[in-house]
């Protein structure tokens, strides 16, 4: 499988690499593709978008939005982040969103106990 489109800009066919792809946004008419250097905007629907990106790295988690997983830096119940961005989840699209990554429960205290360990090792060889 390609991974690339061409996004017809003017009267040329620009290369736009999905890995290069942040968000896809609608607005209206219109499609925002967020791309890491430039927005390129394109009168067609999210729907058609959303088939022709790949499922395993895009997840639609609005009526509105289609993020990228490897952009993804966090989400929680209500938002994406990528980057500085904070991207809405839908209602709809909670259980899509977590059933299409790998997730692991860990609680914070877990890491410090680990640093503590490392810690207290450290300072009886000395």
């Amino acid at each position: 499988m390609q991974q690339f489109l061409f996004f017809k800009v003017d009267k040329a066919y620009i290369k736009l690499r999905f890995v290069d792809i942040l968000y896809v946004q609608a607005e209206r008419k219109y499609v925002n593709l967020v791309a890491i250097d430039k927005c390129y905007t394109t009168l067609c629907s999210i729907g058609h978008i959303e088939k022709i990106l790949p499922a395993e790295i895009f997840c639609k988690v609005h009526r509105s939005y289609i993020v990228s997983l490897e952009h993804t830096v966090k989400f929680d119940n209500e938002f994406v982040y990528i980057g500085n961005r904070r991207i809405p989840i839908s209602e709809q699209y909670k259980n899509v969103l977590k059933n299409s990554v790998i997730t692991l429960n860990c609680e914070l205290n877990c890491f410090q106990s680990e640093n503590n360990i490392n810690s207290t090792s450290t300072r009886s060889s000395l």
